[in-house]
């Protein structure tokens, strides 16, 4: 391929772009126009040549030009990409003077051979910076690149073939060598093997950063959590009552735990018994038992009592946000009462969008109510190795009204065909939703206060991984906005008759 003026203002006049050809409106000199830059060269190069002419307009194609004094060396460009890439870089460069509207412009045209030898091939993560902050990625290390249409990408399946067969034409013209060479081979076997990738990895287990130093441990006669309530409620009124906030508490073995000190600010005092214990005033409260928390997550045997302890502060918290806790299922979901509709907006991205709580199922014949579909979950606290750590698992809940729950059949009928709508990123879904409901739009859940917090991480890890698919449409950003709760939106028949049952309907003498 040679490049001279003639050639340089066919391209400029040309008119659209090809794998061998692409247009660029300027170059600004900056990180992010290297980077561009080196991907396009190393695609152009592997697919087996083209050019890239400066100065002409994106989309429309009109020659504008750059500044007279734009100037570069054909070294200058070599030496730059050479920084990011392996392989041997064949360039030839030319900068073209054509005047436009009386005004002489400069057309920079870059001139990429074919590689020889060997590909072009990224030795680094191409990162850089937007003026906002933002990091962004224009190559991959250890990606090979080619032209497709007018993009660059990256190879994947037969293109490895392809262009390992064009290498080795254009190496044995050039060399008159028919061997295979070294340097191809590494990028050859990766063929039949999965692309390299930067991924979310997203998941239901979310450890524990921080947790209070103590436990508090107090004596007392009550024996239900009714009776506690009762007690400070009673209180109210009184002038000994600085706080209405009940901590998180467990209450087992005749004693009262919590991650709060028995103190003027905790209500938590007035169901202490304190009679065996010597106190030197009534503002003393150095009588109360402190565990190092430690010592619990030591002691196999303590290892119950302190998730419940941490599970009753959960409770707390989605009692809080307006939850109903089901104790014999373990699991939280909205009450509905009739009236509006418990929804939530919050954002899975980039894209605001409101979601349902609550979905009452109404029959389009009668008109009457079949039942409530709810958002729900099982949150608890669990010991895994030597670390602590939430698990959510979300789920639905069906009840009747909104409130009392649908009965066995029913509920296994309907939940058996929903489910089968039900997909990974169903769950993936609802466990966000989870998450901004607990955490708001911090990366961190908080339990408590002061003293007594607990710290939940729930940022995702991002990380290379060695067996995805590049340009698979879920590693798009768009992909958390373009989530749905699937079971929601599918309008299933679920008043059916009752099947018959022979053994119910016949008479044992029959």
């Amino acid at each position: 391929m040679e490049l001279n003026s003639e050639l340089a203002e066919e391209l400029i006049q040309r008119g659209f772009e090809s794998p061998d050809l692409d247009y660029k409106r300027e170059f600004d000199n900056s990180e992010e126009a290297w980077m561009d830059l080196t991907k396009d060269i190393c695609g152009m190069s592997n697919y087996g040549g083209g050019y890239i002419v400066f100065g002409v307009e994106d989309g429309t194609f009109s020659p504008v030009g750059l500044d007279v004094g734009f100037h570069k060396d054909v070294q200058e460009w070599i030496d730059r990409i050479s920084k990011w890439v392996t392989g041997n870089i064949n360039l030839i460069y030319e900068e073209y003077i054509k005047n436009i509207n009386g005004q002489d412009r400069k057309f920079p045209v870059i001139l990429i051979n074919g590689s020889v030898g060997s590909f072009l091939i990224p030795k680094i993560d191409g990162k850089y910076n937007l003026q906002s902050g933002e990091e962004r990625l224009a190559f991959r290390q250890g990606v090979l690149y080619t032209r497709k249409n007018t993009s660059t990408i990256a190879a994947s399946g037969n293109e490895y073939w392809e262009l390992f067969w064009a290498l080795s034409r254009r190496t044995a013209e050039k060399l008159g060598s028919t061997g295979t060479p070294l340097e191809v081979i590494p990028a050859l076997s990766k063929k039949a093997e999965p692309d390299i990738v930067e991924e979310t990895l997203w998941f239901n287990l979310f450890p524990v950063t921080e947790i209070p130093d103590n436990i508090y441990v107090a004596d007392t006669e009550c024996r239900y959590p009714t009776e506690i309530y009762e007690i400070i409620n009673n209180k109210k009124n009184s002038k000994d009552l600085t706080s209405n906030e009940i901590p998180s508490f467990l209450l087992e073995d005749k004693r009262i735990y919590s991650f709060s000190p028995f103190n003027e600010g905790n209500p938590l005092r007035f169901c202490a018994d304190f009679s065996s214990r010597r106190l030197f005033d009534k503002n003393d409260f150095s009588a109360v038992s402190v565990i190092p928390t430690n010592e619990w997550l030591q002691d196999k045997s303590k290892h119950q009592k302190l998730i419940k302890l941490l599970n009753f502060n959960l409770k707390d918290l989605c009692r809080k946000k307006g939850f109903h806790y089901d104790n014999r299922k373990d699991r939280y979901y909205k009450r509905y009462y009739g009236g509006r509709i418990p929804e939530i907006t919050w954002k899975p991205y980039q894209k605001t969008s409101t979601r349902q709580l609550v979905y009452p199922r109404i029959n389009e014949n009668t008109g009457r109510l079949v039942y409530c579909e709810h958002f729900a979950g099982r949150l608890r606290f669990a010991l895994l190795g030597k670390g602590i750590y939430l698990i959510i698992e979300p789920m639905r809940v069906l009840t009747e009204d909104g409130v009392e729950l649908l009965d066995q059949r029913r509920n296994i009928r309907i939940s058996t065909r929903k489910n089968f709508y039900y997909h990974n990123n169903n769950y993936l879904y609802d466990m966000k939703l989870w998450l901004h409901i607990l955490a708001g739009n911090r990366e961190k859940i908080h339990l408590g206060y002061g003293q007594d917090k607990i710290t939940i991480d729930i940022t995702p890890i991002n990380a290379k991984v060695d067996f995805g698919i590049l340009d698979d449409q879920y590693t798009s950003e768009d992909f958390l906005d373009n989530l749905k709760s699937e079971p929601f939106e599918y309008d299933i028949e679920y008043e059916e008759e009752e099947e018959s049952n022979p053994l119910t309907e016949t008479t044992l003498e029959d």
